[in-house]
């Protein structure tokens, strides 16, 4: 019995202990609570009171006074530190003295003291912890003694009634976050001593409207200035070497700003929304700019770079990276701005994105060192309206030129082998371009927009022909397509409603889909005899098309292939085709005559002759087929006008006998349309219906 009595008892006194290794009342009637550091150096730390943090509140209240030293147990202990949390949440808390006896200011020590107006920190300090006056926003002052060479991660984050701050000499590093969020601070001067500025250090000091930064310090780090809305100027020195990630993100009141040579990276969105910037300098020592560093810079009107070679060999993380995308005018110094770029010698590159958005240039000099002209290297230049491209260049690169509205002229060299994507995108100046023999590839979007440009001449080494390479370019009257060209992307001249005609070389395997939309002015158009295949869309629109052969080599027409070609009188089918998509003559009301010269009827899909009157148009089949095709789908929609023809049994006579006059259709041997005879044997079809085999010797 007496055993359980004393468990139970020893369970009661191990439920009510105290973290605290003992407390004293001062002669003011204040408790303050202690734990032992060192029972052989005799030293103790203040602490909170109870078993865990915040299981009682405002145990510190009004005025403490913290002594020298304190008595416990017979035993005098000094008072050291202030340790971690001591007086966190002590919201009644409104001033402590700190005696000289103590050394470090712990973690969270004054965490959430929101009625602490005042706090003196003795010399004898070193060390102020992470969180340690954290949300302090009664604070309205503090003095940082000298003997302090660390402030800790948001020592002072939170303190919003702070105006001012004195840091000594003797710091040497702000933690991250250390005054995050002091939002009535207005100025602050940084010792010499500090080499680091952290992340987040005045993040939100909306209040601080200057700040100085001394020689010692090398980098800037993540968010360091972040929303600090009311800086208006700042000075980096050269010791500074990286420019953080944010770090002066929405400083929306900075006007200008100087970047010292010593600055090698300017990190991702370091200047995003500083809308009140007006000019910046770049020196020749930065190498890499961050994604987005200027985006929002919508106040910046001057980028000056003292050194051209460098400026081009910046690595840039995106468009907006570059200030030029928003300044638009890149000066040589304060007062002269480039008009007229001349590349150094010494560029062997010109970067990606290095002059975007230069709306001010108007002429460019690329010297013969250059090999490479980066992706959107001069997009977006609009005032630019002459440039050489020198024979030492072997790649433009994507959307290079692109948007430079004021281009009417360009010469590309020998040298190049690639037209890139979008390398001349909406340069709708552009009344001719010289395409050289070495090039074999036109890209995607290579000419799109190019809407001034009215001939262009692709040569015989283009194997390709890119998707909307030359889309929209409504001034284009006609295109020669050389046999060396394999494919048509999809969308290549669609738009181009100034096309008169088209020849496509023999070598086209396909083409692509909705490779001659809406060219509206195209009146004939002559396909290989390697053709394949015509892709969905390819000629939806064209209705000033009168005619079209279809030669023997395709197996397919695409769905809506010839839709909306309201001009369209008559169409040969080759007798190869054995699949015609879904509405590939839609709405051709036109059509007064269509020849299959397959034997057995290809399949169509719904729609292929929608809205065709059937009763007005012919449809001619090869003879013996016309069982087969009145009871094929679609087909026998043309029952009443089906007619039979026996192309084998055509009177051959030569050129001499027959005169021009009476002949009204001409095709090859492969049911091709001609404009003209050919050498060899031609078909033509004359005024009185009957058809021959004209030889042209």
């Amino acid at each position: 019995m007496k055993r359980l009595i004393s468990l139970s008892l020893c369970l009661m006194i191990a439920a009510v202990s105290f973290a605290h290794d003992f407390q004293v009342k001062n002669a003011d009637g204040k408790t303050i609570y202690y734990n032992i550091t060192s029972s052989s150096d005799l030293t103790v730390a203040v602490t909170y009171r109870g078993t865990s943090i915040g299981q009682y509140s405002n145990y510190y209240i009004g005025d403490v006074a913290i002594p020298e030293s304190v008595s416990s147990g017979g035993k005098t202990y000094s008072v050291t530190s202030i340790g971690s949390y001591a007086f966190s949440g002590c919201r009644s808390l409104t001033s402590v003295t700190i005696p000289n006896s103590v050394t470090s200011i712990g973690d969270k020590a004054f965490s959430g003291c929101s009625g602490l107006t005042s706090i003196t920190i003795p010399n004898s300090v070193t060390t102020i912890g992470n969180y340690a006056f954290y949300n302090c926003s009664g604070l309205t002052s503090i003095t940082i003694p000298n003997s302090v060479t660390s402030i800790g991660n948001s020592a002072f984050e939170g303190c919003s009634g702070l105006t001012s701050i004195t840091i000594p000499n003797s710091v040497t590093n702000i933690g991250s976050s250390a005054f995050s969020g002091c939002s009535g601070l207005t100025s602050i001067t940084i010792p010499n001593g500090v080499t680091s500025i952290g992340s987040y250090a005045f993040y939100g000091c909306s209040g601080l409207t200057s700040i100085t930064i001394p020689n010692s310090v090398t980098n800037i780090g993540e968010r360091a200035f972040y929303g600090c809305s009311g800086l208006k100027s700042i000075t980096i020195p050269n010791s500074v070497t990286t420019i953080g990630d944010y770090a002066f993100y929405g400083c929306s009141g900075l006007k200008s700003i100087t970047i010292p040579n010593s600055v090698t990276n300017i990190g991702e969105r370091a200047f995003y929304g500083c809308s009140g910037l007006k000019s910046i300098t770049i020196p020749n020592s930065v190498t890499n700019i961050g994604s987005s560093a200027f985006s929002g810079c919508s106040g910046l009107k001057k980028v000056i770079v003292p050194d051209i070679a460098a400026w081009c060999n910046i690595s840039f993380d995106n468009y907006a990276a570059n200030p030029l995308y928003y300044a638009n005018h890149i000066y040589s110094d304060e007062n002269t701005e480039i008009t007229d770029l001349v590349i150094p010698n010494s560029v062997t590159t010109i970067g990606w994105s290095a002059f975007y958005g230069c709306s001010g240039l108007t002429s460019i000099e690329i010297p013969n060192s250059v090999t490479n002209i980066g992706g959107s290297a001069f997009e977006d230049c609009s005032g630019l309206i002459s440039v050489t491209i020198p024979n030492s260049v072997t790649s433009i690169g994507d959307s290079a030129f692109s948007g430079c509205s004021g281009l009417t002229s360009v010469t590309i060299p020998n040298s190049v082998t690639t037209i890139d994507y979008g390398a001349f995108y909406n340069c709708s100046s552009l009344t001719s371009i010289t395409i050289p023999n070495s090039v074999t590839t036109i890209g995607d979007y290579a000419f799109y927009g190019c809407s001034g440009l009215t001939s262009i001449t692709i040569p015989n080494s283009v194997t390709a022909i890119g998707n909307n390479a030359f889309y929209e370019c409504t001034g284009l009257t006609s295109v020669t397509i050389p046999n060396s060209v394999t494919s048509i992307g999809s969308y290549a001249f669609e738009g181009c409603s100034g096309l008169k005609s088209v020849t496509i070389g023999n070598s086209v395997t396909s083409i692509g889909d909705c490779a001659f939309c809406d060219c509206s002015g195209l009146t004939s158009v002559t396909i290989g005899n390697s053709v394949t295949a015509i892709g969905n869309n390819a000629f939806e629109g064209c209705s000033g098309l009168t005619s079209v052969t279809i030669p023997n080599s395709v197996t397919t027409i695409g769905g809506w292939a010839f839709r909306y070609c309201s001009g369209l009188k008559s169409v040969t089918i080759g007798n190869s085709v054995t699949n015609i998509d879904e509405d590939a003559f839609y709405d051709c009301t036109g059509l007064t005559e269509i020849v299959s010269l397959a034997s057995i009827p290809p399949v169509c899909n719904a729609g292929v002759f929608e809205n065709v009157d059937k009763s007005l148009c012919t449809l001619k089949i090869p003879k013996g087929s016309k069982d087969a095709y009145s009871q094929a789908d679609q087909w026998k929609d043309f029952v009443d006008n089906i007619e039979e023809v026996d192309v084998t049994g055509i009177e051959a006579v030569t050129a001499e006998g027959v005169s021009n006059a009476d002949i009204t259709d001409i095709y090859d041997l492969n049911g091709l349309r001609r404009d003209a005879l050919q050498p060899g044997v031609n078909i033509v079809k004359m005024s009185d219906g009957t058809k021959r085999k004209v030889i042209k010797r």
